[in-house]
């Protein structure tokens, strides 16, 4: 049995059961070797490492800090394992909000796949350069599209030359969100400020990579620099061309040549209309203005007839008398002189060239007869 009042020195001895009560006064180190049992208490201190395994179950108070910049879009459903996907061209989106994509998704028609060093690539960078060269830092996602903590708005009364989000935005503005405030930069500066979309963006190598651009503010020519204005890149379908032939078709038809950069072929003996002459003819004689010869097709003719047809079939007698023609000979009826003359140059019965529209004879009887025999006497 226990002494009813302990001693005041310990046994030196252990005892072979612990006692019932714990010591008043914990020990000042600890055991050699842990306890069986968790105590009921948490350490006052955390440890200093993580332990080995993870807990089976989530603690049930989140942590102290949280983190810095939450996710813009919380999670739907655990992290999918690492995509092994190539990157492709992603045309399905409008504008500025197309790119290249690694998600699997791309057509399912075998174009794609049947040609994979154009469409197919390891690296985002490759497919961007190689498809979308005109929206290239959207592409590679060097835009800024934070998260829409604060959406972005026109600086109206302000610079007028781009967007804010500052929250400073004007009552109109809050009040009609659809019009005025967007949760990127991009869609803000392409709907306000198209015209200088790059001064907007911030952006650094808006480019139209090798598509041929009508350079109406330069050489006046087609161009594949580069160096197209924002508004053509932003709208390549309407201004941005994959070969030369079609930009100078469409914008410089008047100096095919020139634009083309060829040599303008020898107009010598063919004709071109006479514009600035007395007559209203056709000519070879080699002084067509140069816009003529830098587009042949359209001005010069190999015939006299073929260019009096084209340009001149309203009178057509005329500019082929102007050359080598005399006329027909034949008879028509002159109105002004009420009688009828022959279609010639000279004195009478020439009359002068008979107009397009004026009906000819072969004898003078028949014309008179013919205009003459409804008349009632």
């Amino acid at each position: 049995m226990p002494s009813e009042s302990p001693s005041g020195k310990p046994s030196s001895a252990l005892s072979s059961q612990p006692s019932s009560q714990p010591s008043s006064e914990p020990s000042s180190r600890p055991s050699s070797i842990p306890s069986e049992l968790h105590s009921s208490q948490p350490s006052s201190q955390p440890s200093e490492q993580p332990s080995d395994m993870p807990s089976e179950s989530p603690s049930s108070m989140p942590v102290s800090s949280p983190s810095e910049s939450p996710s813009c879009t919380p999670s739907q459903a655990p992290t999918p394992s690492p995509s092994i996907n190539l990157f492709y061209p992603d045309w399905g989106s409008s504008g500025y909000d197309q790119g290249c994509l690694n998600d699997g998704n791309q057509p399912l028609c075998l174009y794609m796949v049947n040609d994979p060093d154009t469409y197919l690539f390891s690296t985002l960078q490759k497919c961007c350069s190689q498809h979308f060269t005109w929206n290239y830092e959207s592409c590679m996602g060097t835009l800024d599209h934070s998260c829409a903590r604060a959406l972005w708005y026109p600086d109206l009364t302000g610079s007028n030359t781009g967007c804010l989000r500052d929250g400073n935005e004007p009552l109109y503005m809050t009040q009609n969100p659809t019009i005025y405030l967007y949760s990127t930069k991009a869609d803000c500066c392409n709907e306000f400020y198209y015209y200088e979309y790059s001064t907007c963006t911030g952006l650094t190598s808006l480019s139209s990579g090798t598509s041929y651009y009508a350079d109406w503010l330069g050489d006046d020519i087609c161009k594949n620099d580069g160096g197209a204005p924002p508004y053509m890149v932003q709208n390549p379908t309407m201004w941005l061309y994959d070969t030369l032939e079609k930009c100078c078709a469409a914008h410089y038809a008047w100096k095919s040549n020139e634009c083309l950069g060829t040599s303008v072929s020898t107009s010598e003996g063919l004709y071109y209309p006479d514009w600035s002459g007395e007559n209203e003819s056709c000519l070879n004689d080699g002084n067509e203005p140069a816009y003529m010869t830098q587009y042949s097709t359209l001005w010069m003719h190999a015939t006299l007839k073929s260019c009096c047809d084209e340009h001149f079939s309203w009178n057509l007698n005329l500019c082929l008398g102007s050359s080598t023609s005399a006329g027909s000979t034949k008879w028509y009826m002159d109105w002004n002189e009420n009688k009828c003359v022959q279609d010639c140059i000279g004195s009478s019965p020439c009359g002068g060239l008979a107009e397009a529209w004026d009906i000819v004879y072969d004898t003078q009887d028949k014309c008179f007869k013919d205009l003459t025999r409804d008349v009632v006497v």
